[in-house]
């Protein structure tokens, strides 16, 4: 099977777009990738994996820009696989979101007979909201809204990231949605062998975007309130992002700068490293319309690691996790969020307790199952092209 995979990322970067392809690579199949470029070390091609980069810098800062840079990488993925699709015949086109229109980039390969796959990772509306910081316009909400549509009844199957992701993608295009959440690789997350390895390292970690829906202002703001009982705790934040900047601002302003250390992207396999010794893994979603959706890839990283995770009680992560799972705190409170920290601080046994058993509830949801949910949907898909293109009458595999 070939497959061409389209992602406006940095495949080094991204956990999802980089799981999906070696699992189908792992299974045999020819992947071209095509995605951006980035500086840092990049992975090789391999004899079934070849790897297709634009190179471009992403500046979103505007809505005007994100226009501009996707549309731009739309047209150089468009331009690319309708030539590649000429020599090698793609079975499968599978695209990552955002933005949804890239599944028009297989628009030649769908017309010539491959299938077109959406793995639909954000909400469009609900995301754009979440980034502007307020409600959309009409005009812009139905146009975003119009692009997912068109997009879904483009594609030939749905993958999301989450059950509350699946009911709404589900209800919008009225067909079945293939649900493969965004679990770490237990080859790359495994446990500490010594929990003790932690004592004495008080510092708390966030590794993931940096923008104002993940709630790191209301992080620094709870540091600055657990200053007095904690005077060495520290704050490790991996990513990048636009709120970076005011993030450290923010720092300045509230007397805490020196207790926060900022740490650029790095490759998913270095994460572990980086994160592993901290007191508690945090994640801070907001609680919006975009934030009740969202299944945090950090929070299943920190807890496959064995760390006690301290996690914003938005509505997904309720329903995956339990309060004797995660330790949650209330969306959008800073106070909330001291009160959950000081907690983990000052009872690390029964941190460590609730940390095990969010690591066997995360053993539960199974990495290895959801590859082979995500394999086998698109071998049926390109299956059953195959099928009808020899007349056959076998099954095709199905999840």
């Amino acid at each position: 099977m070939r497959v061409a995979m389209i992602g406006y990322t940095v495949y080094e970067l991204d956990a999802r777009v980089k799981r999906a392809a070696d699992a189908l690579v792992e299974s045999g199949h020819h992947v071209d990738l095509f995605v951006t470029d980035h500086a840092g070390s990049r992975a090789s091609n391999s004899e079934l994996l070849t790897i297709h980069r634009l190179q471009m810098k992403k500046r979103r800062s505007a809505a005007m820009r994100y226009a501009y840079e996707y549309g731009f990488f739309g047209a150089w993925a468009f331009v690319l696989v309708s030539l590649l699709h000429a020599r090698r015949r793609y079975d499968i086109v599978y695209v990552h979101n955002m933005p949804n229109f890239l599944v028009f980039a297989g628009c030649l390969p769908k017309l010539r007979g491959a299938k077109i796959v959406l793995d639909v990772h954000d909400p469009a509306p609900e995301l754009l909201a979440s980034i502007r910081g307020r409600d959309l316009q009409r005009w812009l909400r139905s146009l975003a809204t119009a692009e997912e549509r068109v997009s879904m009844s483009f594609s030939d199957a749905l993958i999301t990231v989450n059950e509350s992701m699946r009911r709404r993608i589900s209800a919008m295009s009225g067909r079945p949605v293939t649900v493969v959440m965004n679990l770490p690789d237990p080859a790359v997350f495994g446990a500490r062998e010594d929990p003790r390895q932690r004592e004495g390292m008080d510092f708390l970690v966030y590794s993931g975007a940096i923008a104002y829906r993940n709630g790191l202002d209301l992080v620094i703001e709870a540091l600055s309130l657990l200053g007095d009982e904690f005077p060495a705790l520290r704050l490790r934040i991996i990513g990048d992002g636009p709120a970076r900047e005011s993030l450290a601002r923010m720092a300045e302003d509230l007397g805490v700068a020196d207790r926060v250390d900022f740490l650029d992207c790095v490759p998913n396999h270095d994460i572990p490293g980086l994160v592993s010794g901290a007191a508690a893994g945090v994640s801070a979603q907001r609680e919006d319309t975009f934030g009740s959706l969202v299944f945090s890839m950090k929070v299943a990283e920190y807890a496959a690691l064995g760390l006690p995770v301290v996690c914003s009680g938005i509505t997904t992560m309720r329903h995956y996790f339990d309060d004797d799972e995660l330790m949650f705190f209330e969306p959008a409170s800073a106070r909330d969020l001291a009160r959950a920290v000081r907690e983990v601080l000052t009872n690390p046994a029964e941190a460590e307790e609730r940390a095990a058993r969010s690591r066997t509830k995360l053993r539960k949801l199974d990495w290895p199952a959801q590859k082979e949910t995500l394999v086998a949907t698109v071998e049926a898909l390109a299956g059953d092209k195959r099928l009808r293109a020899r007349g056959g009458s076998a099954m095709a595999r199905t999840p």
